[in-house]
């Protein structure tokens, strides 16, 4: 047995066999799956420059900008990810996914988040920003990103909470030491305070996320409603459905992590299916956009459910919960893939929509060509 964290296996090899010998059936659910993030092998990046206090920010650029008190969930520093337009009152938040984890064995044993054990950096930012700046998310390229003159901010993940713990706490037994800092919502809040200071003037804010960065697009969407009041907000979720927790990794979560909860979202407490339906209702002038696949196998594992059985739950859950309101939009395509806007350019979803005609209508509020033709 593993009793120290110095003596964890941190590659991913080593994470994959830890899993086949770990074998503790389904009550991990998570545990043989690689979250994104996790690779620390020498991956492509963009250039980054950590920013220094009171220096102005070159336009289109990426800095690395450190938050005071903003915490992994080791307790080393993390900063947030900024790149300036030349002149736009458009930010666009992303915030980036890699799993979670909620006790000693997801946390300790099997590491099943992102980053947890890591001192982030801003060559670690260079790594995760370059595959969305590749694929036109975080692109200035105007021809293939409709948000290519927006301020850009990045926020890493490293706490294992979706973004959305406000509490310090400790996982004794099973190799995991000291305390664990489920703090990601108040590094957003640290980092929004950063956002205000850099971009004063903002009237639209575009959240995004893929995996857990997109269930925290909605656990944080009210956090920049009220910090940004007065602008536009609207949200994306890439690879985030929804789907019924098992009523005790549901507690597990909220406890562990401390979780706040969307003040619009009555009866998500003890149904989380509800949430995104809650926020479209209670902000009708925003829109709400998730784009998925139908058989996505990170997700379908977290959830512990088959890839057959997840496609069956993800048609329950849409039909359920997303077709009374006329600001959410769905796209699903076919398969098992994960994070599909990477592949924003090239992916068709059902009935031959294409997945960057969906995305500009998101941004535009116009009905994309595919969706006037249903």
């Amino acid at each position: 047995m593993i009793t120290t964290q110095g003596a964890r296996m941190s590659t991913v090899r080593a994470r994959v066999m830890r899993c086949l010998s770990a074998m503790v059936g389904a009550a991990l659910l998570t545990g043989c799956v690689i979250a994104p993030g996790l690779s620390r092998g020498e991956n492509p990046r963009v250039e980054v420059e950590v920013w220094r206090e009171g220096r102005p920010l070159q336009p289109q650029r990426w800095y690395y900008v450190e938050a005071p008190g903003a915490r992994c969930a080791n307790g080393s520093p993390v900063g947030v990810g900024v790149n300036a337009a030349r002149s736009s009152r458009d930010l666009l938040v992303y915030f980036n996914g890699g799993g979670a984890c909620w006790n000693a064995m997801s946390c300790g044993i099997l590491e099943t988040a992102a980053n947890t054990e890591i001192r982030y950096s801003s060559n670690q930012l260079g790594k995760e920003v370059h595959p969305l700046a590749e694929a036109g998310v975080l692109s200035r390229d105007k021809a293939i990103n409709p948000l290519s003159s927006a301020n850009f901010m990045f926020v890493p993940y490293c706490t294992g909470d979706l973004h959305a713990g406000y509490t310090q706490t400790t996982y004794p037994g099973l190799g995991l030491e000291g305390p664990v800092y489920h703090q990601g919502r108040r590094n957003v809040e640290l980092f929004i305070e950063r956002a205000r200071q850099i971009f004063p003037e903002v009237e639209r804010v575009w959240l995004m996320g893929v995996s857990a960065g997109g269930y925290a697009v909605a656990l944080n969407f009210e956090l920049f409603k009220s910090s940004f009041e007065g602008a536009e907000i609207h949200a994306y979720a890439d690879a985030s459905p929804w789907l019924t927790l098992d009523d005790e990794r549901w507690e597990a979560w909220r406890t562990n992590w401390a979780m706040t909860l969307p003040e619009a979202c009555e009866g998500c407490l003890e149904n989380s299916e509800l949430i995104p339906s809650r926020l479209a209702r209670a902000y009708p002038e925003s829109r709400f956009a998730l784009s998925v696949f139908s058989h996505d196998t990170v997700i379908s594992t977290y959830f512990g459910a088959v890839p057959n059985r997840f496609a069956e739950l993800l048609e329950e859950h849409l039909s359920s919960y997303y077709q009374e309101h006329p600001n959410m939009r769905v796209f699903v395509a076919e398969g098992g893939d994960h994070e599909t806007l990477l592949q924003l350019r090239t992916l068709t979803g059902r009935d031959s929509r294409r997945l960057e005609s969906f995305y500009r209508a998101w941004v535009t509020g116009e009905v994309s060509d595919e969706q006037a033709s249903e």
